[in-house]
Parts: structure tokens; sequence; C-alpha cells
């Protein structure tokens, strides 16, 4: 990630009618083939570039990356959304196509370079995450052929995927830049992350024109959307998953798989055996109970470890305790205590913690890459504790502790009920709460701050609070996206409320909600004039901020778990 003050990141269309729909048909099918042409083209010969447009009848709106802009296809030649699905498929499948060509490149250009410690760990990171990306899109893929058996455009779970895809690609490119101010050199490190900006950012492009067109179909299917489904859920949800998702699920008894006590009194000793130890792709939750206790052990949940759920005795019972940080060669990526990535994780009831000293910089507590929930559960550092990486994340009842950016990352991420604490910084530093890194419009990504406690830890008295400033966040891409709402926010809270990047982003693209909080740190009347930025909106814009409505995604997997948001 990034470093604080004193270290500074280097890193609706109208309703179809079948005459227009016959009028358009002959236009659309030929850009459909002058589509599929440039595509062949281009797979062809990757090096190609076109930078202008071939059609002049392309919307006025961003709609478009300039990539797909190139292609001649113009979106406002057709309603019928068969032909987008076709687009669709066709611009995933390509971005698969590329990064297969890519990835052996990038393999080939570093087996040639004598690197550090620390650079190999970067590249470890970076070729990781083109392999996630290949898996994400894959999955993609397989949604999309689903989501053409309706007729209601629902693409809430493929923006989300493509929107980790982009961000597993970002994470790539700016893995070098964690150690660009290290003892090991500044020249290399520039230079390794040029060439990879200059590999992965057609993969970039390329996912941006898929988002792109998702979201001209939504904009296709809204009005029947709002007709057919009053209940906002896709037909496909059980009666029982929709009852979940409104609140109406009550808490079940869990019932472990295996049990984790240091003491040797369960079947094994540390969390990092069992989760060996547990099934592959499972279809059903697996849950390990970890004993009160204190587990020094970094722990990873890989890809193939699905449905785990860990469940401890209390989060001031179990702790999982790792010190992993940049200062010691690790990079923000794989300084985590806990990593997840295995999909459909659940966790409730224990702590995770990075000792690592505030002077030691980025220490993460918890990087997570897939869709998970915590409940109940303690998340404390200094620096970037919380790496809300990817997919969608939900966190009840959670206490999240920090200085610099510790909740940061691009996932689509709801905290309900938390308990938000700032720690006393190094001198020099100041307090970032939030670092969201959303770097493209049509992402779906962004955190909501809902029901909230903003505050300072106790160890960051009231002198130290006016000698170390408190903001609320820093925008790390150009579409960073925050809202926090009825939440309490402590005096410690800078008058600004917001601390600009200009290095990573532009301030009037940002979107910066602050609506209907309370307490000594929420009057907003001397806040920034980002053009971003919105205060005490509309209750209309807020809506779009509730559970459903931010995210467009109801999933069915948390079983044995509450309801972490409520539709408002």
């Amino acid at each position: 990630m990034k470093a604080g003050s004193t270290v500074i990141k280097n890193s609706t269309e109208p309703t179809k009618s079948p005459s227009r729909t016959q009028n358009r048909a002959i236009p659309c099918f030929l850009c459909f083939t002058l589509f599929i042409f440039f595509t062949i083209f281009y797979a062809i010969n990757p090096k190609s570039t076109i930078t202008e447009p071939v059609s002049t009848n392309l919307p006025s709106t961003s709609l478009l990356n300039p990539s797909l802009k190139s292609t001649g296809f113009s979106l406002s030649l057709s309603t019928d959304s068969t032909a987008f699905h076709h687009l669709l498929e066709l611009s995933i499948n390509h971005t698969i196509n590329l990064i297969s060509i890519t990835h052996p490149k990038i393999i080939q250009f570093f087996s040639n370079k004598e690197l550090k410690s620390q650079e190999n760990i970067a590249l470890n990171d970076c070729l990781d995450m083109l392999d996630q990306t290949l898996y994400e899109l894959g999955q993609a893929i397989d949604d999309l052929l689903v989501s053409r058996r309706y007729s209601y455009g629902f693409y809430g779970n493929l923006k989300t995927l493509l929107s980790a895809a982009m961000t597993n690609e970002r994470t790539c490119i700016d893995g070098f830049s964690d150690f660009a101010r290290t003892p090991s050199g500044f020249a290399p490190q520039n230079r390794f992350g040029s060439y990879l900006e200059k590999k992965l950012s057609p993969v970039i492009r390329m996912i941006g024109n898929s988002l792109a067109i998702i979201k001209h179909l939504e904009g296709m299917s809204q009005d029947s959307w709002v007709r057919k489904s009053k209940t906002r859920f896709p037909p496909w949800m059980t009666r029982k998953e929709r009852r979940m998702m409104l609140g109406r699920r009550i808490e079940f008894r869990i019932r472990p798989n295996v049990v984790v006590a240091g003491d040797g009194s369960g079947d094994f000793r540390t969390v990092g055996e069992a989760v060996k130890m547990a099934p592959n792709m499972s279809s059903f939750r697996y849950v390990i109970k970890i004993k009160a206790g204190i587990y020094k052990e970094n722990v990873e949940i890989p890809r193939n470890k699905v449905n785990i759920m860990l469940v401890g005795d209390g989060m001031n019972s179990t702790v999982i305790s790792g010190s992993r940080s940049l200062a010691d060669g690790f990079s923000t990526f794989n300084s985590a205590t806990l990593t997840v990535v295995g999909d459909r994780f659940t966790a409730r009831d224990l702590t995770i913690e990075n000792t690592a000293t505030p002077e030691k910089h980025q220490a993460v507590a918890l990087r997570v890459t897939a869709n998970a929930a915590f409940y109940r559960c303690n998340f404390i550092a200094y620096q970037d504790t919380l790496y809300a990486h990817s997919l969608v994340q939900l966190y009840r009842e959670c206490t999240i502790q920090g200085t610099i950016d510790f909740i940061f990352g691009n996932a689509l991420a709801v905290f309900h009920n938390c308990l938000l604490l700032a720690r006393k910084p190094i001198p020099g530093q100041s307090n970032m709460i939030t670092a969201q890194s959303r770097d493209d419009p049509n992402q779906n990504t962004g955190f909501l701050i809902h029901s909230c406690i903003i505050r300072a830890n106790p160890e960051f008295t009231g002198l130290d609070q006016r000698r170390f400033y408190t903001f609320l966040g820093r925008p790390w891409r150009n579409y960073s996206r925050t809202v926090i709402m009825k939440s309490y926010l402590g005096s410690l809270i800078h008058y600004r409320g917001w601390a600009p990047w200009d290095q990573y982003s532009d301030l009037d693209t940002v979107e910066y909600v602050e609506y209907m909080n309370f307490g000594p740190g929420s009057n907003t009347k001397y806040r920034v004039r980002w053009g971003g930025y919105k205060k005490n909106h509309t209750d209309d814009l807020t809506k779009r901020f509730t559970m459903g409505a931010f995210s467009r995604i109801s999933d069915h997997w948390l079983q044995g778990f509450p309801l972490l948001v409520h539709e408002e």
C-alpha cells in the first residue's frame, strides 16, 4: 500500500419497440461484425494500438473506454441485449487471451534480472494476482452464461468479479512501489513498475470496456427490472434467502468440524494446520473452532479452501497474532497475519493483530481477496490494518484499530455497527481512517460505513489528538468512493474531514458522502470543497448506499450469520 504523511506511497434507455429493433438490426449486426474483426486483429497483433475512434456515433458520456471506442462499436445503435451479451463475452475472453500472452512475457522479462529479496516478493505477488485474475474472469464467463437465462439484467456479481480483476492488475503494478524509498534504491523499482504498467494497461482497459458494456445492459433493462421485481431480488433466490437478506433470519447453533487448541486438547494445535486439512472446494460450510489463547502464526486461507468458517471464544479471548511488516522485508500485500483468498469465508468472535510497531510502516492484520463476512471480530495494527482488497466484504459489530489508511483497498465493503478506533501515530504522521482505491467509474466498489462509532483509542489522549490530525480518509484513486452515514464522529476528526492525495486522485471525480452523522466531529460547515464531496445530502442520494442498493448483490452463502446490514 502506501505510506502516511511522512512516507507517501509510490505505490435509461427507453423501452424498446419492435419497429425500432427491426430498423436497427442490420446496422447493429454490421457494427458487431466490425467489433469481432478488430478484436481478432488486436489478438493477432497485440502490439497494434488504435488511438482514434473509428465511429463518430458514440455517446458523449464516459460509458466507453478509448480502446472499446476504437472498435467502432456504437452502443447507441441497438437495444438488443443479446448482441451485447455476445459483445461482453467477446470482451472478457479477449482479456483472458491478453493475460495468457502477457503472463509468460513478464516471467521471461524478470528471469533475466537480478532481483533483490523484496523485488522477488513483489514479483511473486504480481504473478499471484495475474493467476487470480484469470480465475475471476473465468468465473465471470460462467456467470454471464447463467445470466442469459433471465431477462431482468441482474449483473451485480459479474461487475464484482470484473472489478476485482481490475484491482488485481493495479495491485500488480503498484507492488514494486512499496520499496521505492527503501535503501535498496529508487531507480530499479521505478523501471520495473513502468514495465508492468505498459504490459498490463491494455488488460485494465479491456476490463474497463466490459464494465462499460454491463453498465449499458443495466440501463437497457432498468425499466423492466423495476416492473418485474418489487422485492429487488432475482427470481432464482429462495424465500429463505430473501428473508435472510431482509434481516428476518436468526442465528442458529454452529457445530464445529474440528477444534484448534494450543494446549493440545483439540484436533490441531495451530490454525494453519486445521486450514490445511480442510476439504478442498467444499460445497458446505466447514467450521474450525479456535479455543481461547494466543496463536502466533500467519494464516492463509488459499483459493481452494472455500466455505471456511473460523469461530473463536470471543474477540478478547481468541487471538491470531503476527508481526510481518514492510520494514522487515515483506510487501504490504503479504504482510497480513490472516490472508483470505478462499471464497465465502466467514469469521466471528476472535482477534487478528499485527504487532509491528508504527515505525515499521505498512503491517497488515487482515487482507481479504474474497467474498467474506466478519462478525464480532477485532483487527489491530497501526498502518494498513485492514486490507479490504477486492470482491464483497461485510463487517458487523467489529472493532478496527489503526493509524494511517487503516481501512484500505478496493472491495465493496460494508461496515455496520462497527467501532473504528484511531491510535496514536508517530511524530510527523496524521491518521487516515480510510483509503479507498476505486479506479474506474463503472466499478461497483466502495466503502460504506453505516451506524458506526469513530473515536480515539484510549491511548490516543486529548492532548495527542490536538498534536496529530485525524481525517476520515483520503482518496487513493480517481474514483475513490466512501460513504459515512448515521455514525458517531468523535472530536478527534479534523474540521476539514478529508485529506487530499493529489499524487493518486482527482478530487472532482471521487465520491465522498457524509449523511446524518452526529457527534462533535460531524460538523460539516468547514469541510473540504471538492467537486466529488457531498455532505448531508438528500434521502434519494443516500438510498443508493443501503446494503441492497449499494451492492446490487444478494448472496445466499452467509449460513449461520446474522444479516450484516438491513435494507432501509
